[in-house]
C-alpha cells in the first residue's frame, strides 16, 4: 500500500508568441485545435439525482458542470478573510509553492510547507507572496461546506468520500497537466478557473512522466503554457474541452481525467471533495434514495463520514488510500488466502507484506495489527476485518500508511535534503576557517530552510561552543549532527540513489581517514 501523492497546481503568467512548425507549436495546450468534447451543465433545478449521476456520468468517466451549486451554502456566503482569520485562524493547512517542481514549499509562521490559516490571510495577498494552500481541509471548517446533491442526497457515494481537499491562492497560478486518483467534486467558493479537460482515452498521447512508484495520478512531460509538437507529436490528436468554473460553481471530474487549471481573482479559493474510485463496480447501492429526499439542497460536509479526516493540528492524511480498497479488501483477501491454505493469519505472516525496509510507516505495523484482532488471540480472521469500523480503518491507516513527508512538522528534514545540508556544511568549510551561527543560519536560510531547523543543526554541530573552526569539523561529526536528516531521508527530495550510510560515505568511526566515499553528488 502507498500513499497516493496527490499534484500540486499553481501558476505563472505566459507570453503568447507567434509559432511556426505544427498548428499550436510552442503555444499554450489547446492552440493546436479547437475544444470539441461537450461537457453537460446543471442548474439547481435540473439537477440529476444520485442513481442518475452514477449511471451517465461517474460510471461511464463522464465529466460535468453543476452551475450555482453552493451558493446557498455558508462557505459561499460566509467565507472572507476576516472570516476564515477569526473563527479558523488556529487551523493549519500546507503549503506549496506557486510554480510548482521549481520552488521549495514556503515557510509559515513557523514551519515549511505549512501553516496557520491566520499567517496565511496575513500574508498571501503580498506582492513577494508565494504561498498556495493545497491542504486537507480541516475538519472544523466542514459545517461550512455543502455537499453537491448529486453526490450526497443519499445513496453510496456519499458514504464513499475519501477526502477532503482546500485549494487557496492570491490567483494567478497555472498547473501543469495532471490526473487525480478519485473521482472528484470541485467547488469554487471564490474566484474564476479556467479548465481545460481531457478524456483518460488520450493517456498515451500526453507522454505521461515516468515515476519510480506507479500510481492511479501522474502528471504529463508536456509544457502546457509552451507545447513543443516536435518532441510531442501526439498531442496534436488530443480532443479536449475549455471550461469556466465560476464562483458557486461545481465539476465533476473524474478520475483519471487529465487536466490544466488557471486561477484567476485575488481570491481563489475551492474545496475539492475525493470521492471512491468504485473500479470494478456496476452498480451502487442507492436503496436509501426515496421520493421524500431532498434533492435540491446540499447537505453540510459534517454530516457525512468522510474516510481521511484532517483535524488541524498533528500529521496531516492527504494522499493517503481509499480505506475500504487500500485495507479492508486487501486484509480481506489476506484472511481468505489462509483459509484457503487451511491456515491462520499471523503477525508475522501479516508483517510481511510491510517487508520493504526502506519504506518507514507512519505508525507501528504490530500497534495496526492489534487493533484488527478483536479477540486478542493473535490471528486475524475474516470475520474480524469485516467488523472494522470507519474509525477503525482510520486508527489503521494512522499506523499502517507509508511515511509521507509533507504531511509531517518533520517534513524539512526531507525536504531540506540530506545531501543538499551536506554540500552546504562542506563549501563553507572551504570558505571560511571560524563558521559563527548567524553565518551558518543566513547560508541555510537561503537554501529554503527555516530557523530553527538551522539553529538545531548547528547546536549539533558546535557541540556547546559559540563557533565552529571548520579544519576541526571531521565527516563523522557532520554525520552524527545530521541523524534526522538521515532518518527522514526521502528519494523525491534527493538527488542521491539511496538512503545515505557511513559506509557508503567513507566514514569509519575509529579513523580518519575519510577521502573515500561512493556519492559523486557529494
Amino acid at each position: 500500500m502507498f500513499s497516493l501523492i496527490v499534484s500540486t497546481l499553481l501558476l505563472c503568467s505566459v507570453e503568447v508568441l507567434p509559432s511556426s512548425g505544427p498548428t499550436g507549436h510552442l503555444l499554450p495546450f489547446g492552440n493546436h485545435r479547437r475544444p470539441s468534447v461537450v461537457v453537460d451543465e446543471f442548474t439547481k433545478e435540473s439537477i440529476p439525482r444520485p442513481s442518475d449521476f452514477y449511471e451517465k456520468y461517474v460510471k461511464p468517466s463522464k465529466a460535468a458542470l453543476f452551475r450555482g451549486a453552493i451558493t446557498d451554502t455558508r462557505a459561499f456566503n460566509l467565507w472572507t478573510d476576516s472570516y476564515i482569520r477569526e473563527k479558523f485562524g488556529d487551523n493549519e493547512v500546507r503549503l506549496e509553492g506557486k510554480k510548482e517542481k521549481k520552488h521549495l514549499p514556503p515557510v509559515g509562521e513557523k514551519y515549511i510547507g505549512r501553516d496557520n490559516l491566520r499567517h496565511f490571510v496575513d500574508n498571501y495577498h503580498k506582492e513577494d507572496s508565494n504561498v498556495y494552500i493545497v491542504s486537507d481541509l480541516p475538519r472544523p471548517m466542514y459545517n461550512d461546506v455543502g455537499v453537491l446533491p448529486s453526490v450526497g442526497a443519499c445513496g453510496e457515494m456519499g458514504r464513499k468520500i475519501v477526502e477532503v481537499d482546500i485549494w487557496w491562492s492570491g490567483g494567478g497560478s497555472s498547473s501543469i497537466i495532471h490526473k487525480d486518483a478519485f473521482n472528484q467534486i470541485n467547488c469554487l467558493v471564490n474566484g474564476t478557473k479556467y479548465w481545460k479537460l481531457i478524456e483518460y482515452k488520450y493517456e498515451g498521447n500526453l507522454y505521461k512522466h515516468v515515476e519510480a512508484q506507479e500510481g492511479y495520478g501522474g502528471f504529463s512531460d508536456v509544457n502546457p503554457s509552451r507545447v513543443d509538437l516536435i518532441k510531442f507529436p501526439k498531442v496534436k490528436d488530443i480532443e479536449w474541452s475549455n471550461v469556466t468554473v465560476n464562483a458557486g460553481d461545481c465539476l465533476y471530474l473524474p478520475k483519471s481525467y487529465y487536466h490544466q487549471v488557471e486561477s484567476a481573482g485575488d481570491n481563489n479559493l475551492a474545496v475539492s471533495l475525493l470521492i471512491s474510485r468504485f473500479d470494478g463496480r456496476d452498480s451502487l447501492d442507492f436503496s436509501d434514495c426515496t421520493d421524500e429526499t431532498d434533492y435540491k439542497t446540499p447537505k453540510t460536509l459534517d454530516k457525512f463520514g468522510v474516510q481521511l479526516v484532517w483535524k488541524g493540528t498533528g500529521t496531516m492524511v492527504m494522499g493517503r488510500v481509499d480505506l475500504e480498497d487500500g485495507y479492508r479488501k486487501e486484509f480481506l483477501e489476506l484472511t481468505e488466502d489462509a483459509e484457503q491454505r487451511n491456515t491462520q493469519l499471523d503477525f508475522e505472516t501479516f508483517a510481511e507484506t510491510f517487508e520493504d525496509e526502506d519504506v518507514m510507516l507512519t505508525g507501528d505495523i504490530k500497534t495496526g495489527f492489534k487493533i484488527m484482532d478483536k479477540n486478542n488471540d493473535g490471528y486475524l480472521t475474516r470475520s474480524e476485518v469485516q467488523s472494522l469500523t470507519l474509525q477503525d480503518l482510520q486508527s489503521i491507516s494512522d499506523e499502517l500508511e507509508p511515511y509521507e513527508p509533507s504531511n509531517s512538522y518533520d517534513f524539512e528534514y526531507s525536504i531540506i535534503s540530506f545531501d543538499m545540508v551536506w554540500k552546504l556544511i562542506n563549501r563553507l568549510k572551504k570558505e571560511v576557517k571560524v563558521l559563527s551561527s548567524n553565518r551558518w543560519e543566513k547560508a541555510y536560510i537561503r537554501e529554503g530552510g527555516t530557523i530553527d531547523k538551522a539553529r538545531e543543526l548547528f547546536e549539533n554541530l558546535a557541540k556547546g561552543k559559540e563557533d565552529i573552526f571548520t579544519h576541526e569539523l571531521l565527516p563523522i561529526d557532520m554525520w552524527n549532527a545530521m541523524d534526522k536528516w538521515v532518518k527522514y531521508w526521502a528519494p523525491q527530495y534527493s538527488g542521491l540513489p539511496e538512503r545515505p550510510t557511513k559506509k557508503a560515505l567513507g566514514i569509519i568511526d575509529d579513523d580518519e581517514d575519510y577521502y573515500v566515499h561512493e556519492y559523486d553528488e557529494l
